[in-house]
């Protein structure tokens, strides 16, 4: 799997999709039940309960449409179905399943449709290790096979004017059904269709959003299946409504299907095992969502037996799944780590095993979330995780029983490639910050690429003011058993007890921008700001640009937090002596050319609301106004190309004035703004999309992740945003199959068009 991870700007934004649908497109969804139909079906006796809840249809139908108590089903209105009569019922709805169950050769049938009708369905096989298909009437396209794993999406053309007709082989699961005209298709920027632009390609149906045409699948839509905890709910009862909530999240999990929101009441749920999320994935447009809406959800595992620091099962999560979306949930007291993202391995399995799980732990988003008093590391990743994102987290008082060992956030030992860190803090851990040490043993190969972007390593190594046995690093790079590729963009490295920014003997390539380095002299430790000073392996490159090291002469005792020893000239020292290109960096910057260096409160203050750190408005390591020491000196940036072969885009860096600041801060930046384009009209937007596709998914702080299905590493796309008058409001670039942007900051309609490489597809959004 090759992806792009690119940011800029910094404003939060909501999207909503605007268009709606004619009179004559019509949408189904499975998943949930109206009440009126859950009481005539209750008083039918050919619908009987099961062990998972189901209404069960024992009788024969034959191309009729579904009733209970004489009356039609309202969430299979409009729809004729043939299946036998069975005890057991070949027909069934609802339940813990959540879904449309048909049997071995029942017939779905959607009739009286016109041909060039675009239809979509949303289906998975019921049984785990079996691949079944649909058989198809009066419909051509693409309806993938499915194995039980992962839900399916299905798109296709009717060919004549009729009924279209789904056969199913096997037990199957449906979730939702959709149909649009051949116009709106054409027309609507949100549907598919072999409408203008696609006539070489006809078959290829797949709609725009893979979604019912009525809304971008964001984590705030409101028409998703939603699931219930709070700290008070029995699950001896519940049913997962908000009336009746489950306890146990792991009920909750294991209902989910893409597109699910599991919402968690604010409080403390205290839970003895582990949490598992294996097999159950979302997919690229569907994220399923686990967040806390009013508040903060607290997940206590200090029930969890006790177990020494090990490769344990006492993780408070673990996540073995893709397309996961958390939000505003907490993590405290596990034995082992707060949350481990990682792909599965068999009882007794290798590497090889591993490395065939591709469906396994990518393009997840952790964010606005807490890891802290952890008895290992807060957030850890490893066994080929890749492409996650995590955002605007924190992690912090995390120690294990060796009081060396727990990390904030350690993207390590066999992690997968493009991993992504923005706006998170790392604090007072009994290690490192943040540790990407790889072990290259095992089987797994080296040379993996992670980005860290406004991130914080402040006074690892001091937990309530005394030091641990452990490193002590801020940023700790790699190891000499292999190459890891980081990239740091405008990070800090605040009184770690030694190292802020350290090589850690990494072969690979070490890339700094606007970084600044702050760190301790503490009872004869190595406090380096920067330590990097060992040879790479041939063709790695270190580059550290418009960073500074800041340095004060000035002796301090103990006295207050953060100034646990005494510092001398040799604070603050750097050893980067092996930079292929370094340049405009300032390692000798006298304190007096910043703001607020002895109040650090700001650094792990409060965050706003949405979770962003309010980066611009922290003092602590700012530029004094117009410093010509650190204002405007430092070099132009440009975006790093460097990694586009594994589908990794690094941004340029962002600046006010006519040059960067040195540091992290820039002087007048308020919010990074797109690369705006020429102002131009849009002269025509298309929603047809060749071989690919692309889909939309929004975290809460604004930062949309644009995925693009079909598309490969070496391919160039771009993302163009327009107001609702034609203008062009900005312009990114990028390769790959993956990218996210921040919008740039505007109210109302806007444009969203993507393009490039046989893809032409065009989003009208709503920003609020």
């Amino acid at each position: 799997m090759k992806k792009a991870i690119t940011i800029i700007a910094a404003i939060a934004v909501s999207i909503a999709m605007s268009a709606q649908e004619p009179a004559t497109n019509k949408s189904w969804t499975f998943t949930t039940l109206p009440s009126t139909d859950v009481e005539n079906l209750n008083a039918d006796t050919a619908w009987t309960a099961d062990s998972k809840g189901r209404f069960c249809f024992v009788k024969a139908i034959d191309n009729a449409a579904l009733t209970a108590s004489g009356t039609e089903l309202t969430v299979t209105g409009g729809l004729l179905f043939t299946a036998t009569a069975n005890s057991n019922g070949n027909i069934r709805l609802g339940g813990t399943t959540a879904s449309l169950w048909l049997g071995d050769a029942d017939k779905l049938t959607l009739p009286a449709r016109k041909k060039g009708d675009v239809v979509t369905l949303t289906y998975m096989t019921s049984n785990k290790s079996a691949t079944r298909n649909l058989g198809l009437e009066n419909i051509t396209g693409t309806f993938p096979a499915t194995t039980g794993k992962e839900q399916q999406t299905g798109t296709g053309t009717v060919v004549a004017d009729g009924d279209v007709t789904f056969t199913i082989e096997g037990g199957m699961y449906f979730y939702t059904l959709s149909v649009q005209d051949s116009a709106s298709a054409e027309d609507n920027p949100n549907g598919g269709g072999s409408g203008k632009g696609n006539e070489n390609n006809p078959n290829d149906q797949t709609r725009g959003m893979s979604y019912t045409g009525e809304s971008i699948n964001t984590p705030m839509a409101t028409d998703s299946v939603i699931i219930w905890c709070a700290p008070d709910g029995d699950d001896t009862t519940a049913d997962g409504t908000a009336t009746k909530p489950y306890f146990d999240l792991q009920k909750a999990i294991d209902r989910a299907l893409p597109g699910t929101t599991i919402k968690m009441k604010a409080g403390k749920y205290v839970y003895n095992k582990r949490l598992n999320i294996n097999d159950r994935n979302g997919t690229h447009d569907k994220y399923i969502t686990v967040m806390c809406p009013d508040g903060r959800a607290i997940l206590d595992f200090s029930a969890m037996p006790y177990h020494a620091h090990s490769d344990n099962p006492y993780q408070g999560l673990r996540l073995t799944s893709s397309y996961w979306h958390f939000y505003k949930i907490d993590f405290t007291n596990a034995s082992d780590n707060g949350m481990l993202i990682e792909r599965n391995k068999p009882t007794n399995g290798t590497s090889a095993d591993v490395i065939a799980r591709t469906q396994d732990a990518h393009d997840n988003i952790i964010e606005f979330c807490n890891f802290y008093r952890n008895g290992d590391t807060g957030l850890q990743m490893k066994n080929l995780a890749s492409f996650n994102y995590v955002i605007n987290c924190d992690s912090y008082d995390n120690k294990d029983e060796g009081d060396g060992d727990a990390d904030g956030f350690a993207p390590k030992i066999s992690v997968g490639d493009g991993n992504y860190f923005f706006g998170c803090r790392a604090y007072n851990n009994s290690d490192d910050g943040y540790d990407v040490f790889f072990k290259k043993d095992g089987g797994f190969q080296d040379n993996k690429t992670i980005v860290f972007e406004s991130c914080l390593a402040y006074e690892n190594g001091w937990i309530n003011g005394t030091a641990t046995k452990g490193n002590m690093n801020g940023f700790k790079c790699g190891s000499k058993q292999g190459r890891m590729n980081v990239v740091l963009n405008r990070c800090l490295a605040v009184n770690n007890g030694s190292k802020g920014f350290d090589q850690n003997h990494n072969l690979g390539d070490i890339i700094i921008n606007n970084c600044t380095g702050y760190s301790l002299q503490t009872f004869g430790s190595k406090a380096y700001a920067y330590r990097i000073y060992e040879p790479l392996a041939e063709g790695s490159v270190c580059e550290v640009s418009n960073s500074v090291a800041i340095d004060d002469y000035t002796v301090k005792t103990a006295s207050a937090k953060g100034e646990y020893g005494y510092k001398d000239k040799k604070y603050g020292r750097v050893q980067v002596t092996v930079a292929s290109k370094e340049q405009t960096n300032d390692w000798l910057c006298s304190e007096a050319n910043f703001q607020s260096m002895n109040d650090y409160a700001d650094l792990i203050g409060p965050r706003q609301d949405d979770g962003n750190l309010n980066w611009d408005n922290i003092t602590w390591g700012h530029p004094t106004v117009d410093n010509a020491t650190v204002v405007d000196r430092g070099t132009d940036i440009a975006a790093n190309t460097r990694y586009d072969a594994s589908g990794i885009a690094v941004p340029a860096i962002a600046y006010a004035g006519t040059a960067p600041d040195l540091g992290a801060f820039e002087q007048g930046l308020i919010s990074k703004k797109a690369n705006y384009g020429t102002i131009d009209a849009i002269k025509t937007i298309s929603a047809t999309a060749g071989q690919k596709r692309a889909s939309i998914v929004q975290a809460f702080n604004g930062m949309v992740i644009v995925n693009i299905e079909g598309g490969v590493a070496h391919e160039k796309f771009t993302v163009s945003a327009y107001s609702a008058n034609g203008s062009l409001i900005g312009e990114h670039n990028f390769n790959g199959t993956n990218t996210s942007i921040y919008l740039p900051s505007a109210h109302g309609t806007i444009i969203l068009r993507i393009s490039g490489n046989g893809l032409n597809q065009a989003f009208k959004a709503v920003m609020k």
